[in-house]
């Protein structure tokens, strides 16, 4: 119990005997000079430095020993008061004093940093603001004309793509290409073979005896059926070959628009995809413009009361204090032990 009560009685005995001075007026502007703050500064520090020597030593003590450590840490205050030129009320002023100026230092340190990072974030929510009204520009314009919206990135898949899509269509062409041609062949071939064979039924070579020849003109006639039939069935696969060839090269014509312009959807699905797009986007970005400008407002409105406060505290101190006090903050805070 008796080691709880030391740290107690060192600060009462400490500030028991500065605050019975009655020999010291209190300037009635509150305002100190210079050399009465740096006064103060070295002297708090001395005490300080004598008080964690005190507490230390009293920490093992019996009570009367502690009493006699304390007594001796009084007068040692009171040499130092001596020593830096403060009287017992001056220096109790000072304590306040220079406590309310630090306090207002470091207000104006949050005051200069929050509005630094307040007019960063504006201006960042002000930039993202401008970049989705531009964007809600650029969606309703698309949805006006009848267009999609894309990125650079989506613009350069899309062409490439198509260019892809493109050269396979190209490819299909010339392979049916190549498949009608080559029925085309086949049908000449098959009509020349039935011509030929029509030619020897209606005139058969002279070397076909009497009885031979009626065996030999159906043979013919049988021979030229099949080869018309083989004929029209290369037809049939020619034309489908050229009309085949004919869509593929109506898609490459389709995937070259695309190349040209990525923007604009060509199919009745692409055209619907478009549409339905551009109308969610509108809607988001309406959304997200709404949201951010009321945060820019209430953020705003709520950071500058709170800035106007701690200016109204700030207000409240001797701006010369305050002036001193930065001056000299540094040598305030190692006696506080802030940092050294």
């Amino acid at each position: 119990m008796q080691t709880r009560i030391v740290p107690l009685l060192v600060c009462v005995l400490v500030w028991s005997g500065v605050a019975r001075g009655a020999d010291w007026t209190e300037p009635k502007d509150g305002v100190y000079t210079e050399k009465q703050l740096t006064s103060f500064i070295q002297c708090y520090r001395d005490n300080m430095q004598a008080m964690a020597a005190a507490q230390k030593a009293a920490g093992g003590n019996s009570g009367a020993a502690a009493i006699a450590i304390m007594t001796q840490l009084n007068a040692t205050t009171k040499a130092n008061l001596a020593k830096y030129g403060l009287q017992e009320g001056e220096y109790q002023w000072l304590l306040g004093q220079s406590a309310s100026a630090y306090s207002a230092a470091i207000w104006q340190d949050q005051i200069k940093e929050g509005r630094a990072q307040l007019d960063a974030n504006f201006k960042k929510n002000q930039d993202e603001l401008k970049a989705k009204q531009q964007s809600l520009a650029q969606y309703e314009k698309a949805a006006k004309d009848g267009r999609r919206v894309m990125s650079k990135d989506e613009r350069e898949a899309a062409i490439k793509s198509a260019k892809d899509d493109q050269q396979s269509a190209l490819d299909e062409a010339k392979q049916h290409a190549d498949e009608a041609k080559a029925a085309k062949e086949e049908a000449d071939k098959a009509d020349a073979e039935a011509k030929q064979n029509d030619t020897l039924a209606k005139n058969p070579p002279s070397d076909v005896s009497a009885d031979d020849r009626p065996g030999y003109i159906e043979e013919k006639k049988t021979a030229a059926e099949a080869a018309r039939t083989a004929a029209k069935e290369a037809r049939d696969k020619q034309a489908e070959a050229l009309k085949a060839e004919k869509e593929a090269r109506t898609k490459a014509d389709g995937f070259a628009s695309r190349i040209k312009d990525p923007e604009l959807p060509l199919t009745d699905e692409e055209k619907a995809q478009a549409k339905q797009q551009n109308q969610d986007m509108i809607k988001q970005l309406k959304d997200e413009i709404d949201a951010t400008q009321q945060a820019m407002k209430f953020a705003q409105g709520s950071q500058q009361d709170g800035f106007k406060q701690l200016d109204d505290m700030v207000a409240k101190v001797p701006p010369a204090n305050l002036t001193l006090m930065n001056k000299h903050r540094a040598e305030w805070e190692t006696a506080l032990g802030v940092k050294k």
